[in-house]
C-alpha cells in the first residue's frame, strides 16, 4: 500500500528545494522503496520539468521520475517547517512550496491516475488546512483515505 512505508515527514528544514528532495528521497531509498538512481533522476527531472502548484491554500511540488528507479511503490510525504522556492509547472514561476508529496511508482498510468488523485486534494481546502496541522502518521493515512489517495 502506498504511505505504507511511513515516508511522511512533518515540519522539516530545509535550505532550498534541492535539499528538501533529497531528504525525501534518501527516506524512500532507505524504506527500500527506490534504488540509489532515484535521487539523482528527481532531482535532474525536476530541474527540467518543474512540479510545483499553487493551490488555494499553499505551494506544493509532486516530484516523480521514471518508473524504472522504483522497487516498490510508495509515496513520499514532506511538510517543511519554512517553505523553500520551487519553480511552478506550467509557467516556471516561482513559488514557495511547503508540502511535497513525492511520487515512487512503477506504472506510468498509476503516476497519471495519482497526479490527478492529487489534484482533487489540492482543490478540497479543508484537506489542505488539514496536511498543514496534523501531526500523527496516522491521522495523515487516515486522511489520504478518507479524500480517496490510498485504499
Amino acid at each position: 500500500m502506498l504511505f505504507d512505508k511511513k515516508v511522511i515527514l512533518f515540519d522539516q528544514s530545509a535550505s532550498d528545494n534541492t535539499d528538501a528532495l533529497t531528504q525525501l528521497a534518501n527516506h524512500l531509498h532507505e524504506a527500500g522503496v527506490v534504488n540509489e538512481e532515484y535521487k539523482d533522476a528527481i532531482l535532474k527531472r525536476e530541474a527540467s520539468f518543474p512540479t510545483g502548484l499553487m493551490t488555494q491554500t499553499i505551494g506544493v511540488a509532486i516530484p516523480h521520475c521514471d518508473p524504472d528507479k522504483v522497487i516498490e511503490p510508495q509515496i513520499g510525504f514532506m511538510r517543511l517547517k519554512e517553505p523553500v522556492t520551487f519553480h511552478q509547472m506550467g509557467d516556471n514561476a516561482e513559488i514557495q512550496v511547503k508540502v511535497i508529496f513525492m511520487l515512487a511508482l512503477k506504472k506510468s498510468d498509476d503516476q497519471l491516475s495519482m497526479l490527478q488523485k492529487l489534484m482533487a486534494l489540492f482543490q478540497n481546502k479543508e484537506a489542505m488546512n488539514a496536511v498543514q496541522t496534523i501531526t500523527s502518521v496516522d491521522d495523515f493515512i487516515e486522511l489520504m483515505k478518507s479524500n480517496e489517495i490510498i485504499k
